[in-house]
This record gives C-alpha cells, sequence and structure tokens, in this order.
C-alpha cells in the first residue's frame, strides 16, 4: 500500500511567501528559503513552492530563488509558476526540481501539455486544477476569463496522461474549516491519475475526514504550518491512529 503524503505549499507572490484567503487577502508569512530549511529538517514527504503571480505578470519564476529553496531540501520538490515553454521546464529541472507544476499554459494550451509529456514523462508533469463551487457543480477559477468546467478540464488532462492532479478548493483555500472533499471525490470519480487535496486543513480532525472520506493518498497544507502549533509530524502520527500507512 502506498504511503500517504504529508506536503507543506509554499506559495510566493514575487516578494515573499504569503498566504491567501480564498485565493485573495494575501498575508505575508515568511522567507521562502528559511521555511524550506525548516521543512526538511521535519523529514516532510515532499514540497510544494508555487510562485502564484508569475503566470498573470507575465514573468518567468526566479530560478536562483528556486535553485536556493531546492538545496534546502532533501526531499521531492515540485516547482509551479510562469511555466509556458519546454525550456522553462528544463530550466527548473537542472535546477534541482522533480516535478513541475502547470495551470494558466494547461487551460489554454492543451497541445503543449502533450507534448510536455512526450518530452519529460508523465511523471514530471502535475496539472494544478483550482476549482470554485457553483451550485452543485465546480467550474475552474482562473484570471483568464475563461468559463471553464471541472469534468471538461479533467477530461482534456487525463487524454494528456498527465502524472498528477493538484486539486485545491478556492472556497476552502487558508479557511481552515475543513477539505471539501466532495470536491476531491468528484475528481477522483473522472480520473484514475493521483490526486493531491489542497485547502481547508485546520486541525487534525479535518484530515481524519479527507483521508477516512475520499481515496486521495496525499494532501498539500500551507495555513496549519503557518498558523497553529501543528507540524507535518502531527498529521501522521494522528493518521496512524485510523491506519493509514506513512513515513515517520
Amino acid at each position: 500500500m502506498l504511503k500517504v503524503r504529508i506536503i507543506p505549499i509554499l506559495t510566493f507572490n514575487g516578494l515573499g511567501l504569503v498566504k491567501t484567503k480564498k485565493f485573495s487577502s494575501p498575508r505575508m508569512v515568511g522567507n521562502a528559503v528559511q521555511a524550506a530549511r525548516v521543512y526538511n529538517s521535519r523529514g516532510v514527504d515532499e514540497l510544494i513552492f508555487l510562485d502564484i503571480s508569475a503566470s498573470q505578470q507575465n514573468r518567468k519564476i526566479n530560478l536562483k530563488l528556486v535553485a536556493d529553496v531546492i538545496k534546502e531540501c532533501y526531499m521531492p520538490v515540485g516547482i509551479g509558476g510562469g511555466i509556458s515553454s519546454i525550456d522553462d521546464i528544463n530550466n527548473l529541472l537542472k535546477i534541482g526540481a522533480d516535478k513541475v507544476i502547470i495551470k494558466t499554459k494547461a487551460l489554454i494550451d492543451k497541445t503543449f501539455i502533450k507534448e510536455c509529456v512526450s518530452f519529460f514523462g508523465s511523471q514530471c508533469i502535475s496539472i494544478s486544477i483550482d476549482a470554485i463551487k457553483n451550485g452543485d457543480d465546480y467550474s475552474i477559477f482562473n484570471k483568464l476569463n475563461l468559463e471553464l468546467n471541472l469534468e471538461d478540464f479533467i477530461t482534456d488532462m487525463n487524454e494528456c496522461h498527465v502524472g498528477e492532479f493538484v486539486v485545491t478548493s478556492v472556497d476552502c483555500d487558508g479557511m481552515m474549516n475543513g477539505f471539501d472533499v466532495n470536491l476531491i471525490n468528484r475528481v477522483a470519480s473522472k480520473t484514475n491519475i493521483p490526486i493531491i487535496a489542497v485547502g481547508g486543513g485546520g486541525n487534525m480532525t479535518h484530515f481524519n475526514d479527507l483521508f477516512l472520506n475520499s481515496t486521495t493518498e496525499a494532501v498539500g497544507s500551507a495555513s496549519i504550518f503557518h498558523f497553529t502549533q501543528y507540524t507535518p509530524l502531527d498529521i501522521k502520527m494522528e493518521l496512524q491512529k485510523i491506519n493509514k500507512p506513512v513515513r515517520l
């Protein structure tokens, strides 16, 4: 049985680490390199670093900063932000990224995603799915004024044979009041691709609920580590109590 992965997420806005609520109201939360050093010392399973402003500001991710973050890590690292070419991915892999996380380009250029998978392999290409609830349905949150249905986007990415989905509930982002388990199950019902569930973790009960009521084997979190006393190890110890396999 695969071990559950607990993955801290660092979100960067071009100036420093920030944490948002529902993808707005960013709050400064520290230094990326120092945060990576702390998480490395705590033996987390993976780390995700996302430049959440790069695509909107039409700029490339800061490769020197990314390299400095990766140097602190002895665990796999996924990097996202402003990725729009094969060269962008090459540059990130050369400085030590294990995989890249793509969102904006995936929304507008399915052919590019197919090319990335063909060139680098499925295991290297993760797709960010930022979902917002509309009644009983979900759409893909974006700043391109695109109307994209969740299921349609998943179907497109399934056809590209990507390696992973990073599924974030925009409504739960930073709220620390529980994961949108329905969203995670909705995505899981449409794909066999592994899912990282993101958005809403604020206490141990939330993580138990996620893993007891979905098939996901990975969770990404930020606020719980920035604003509470809980650590990734605390989550792992709690999940052990419900017989989930974890790396200690």
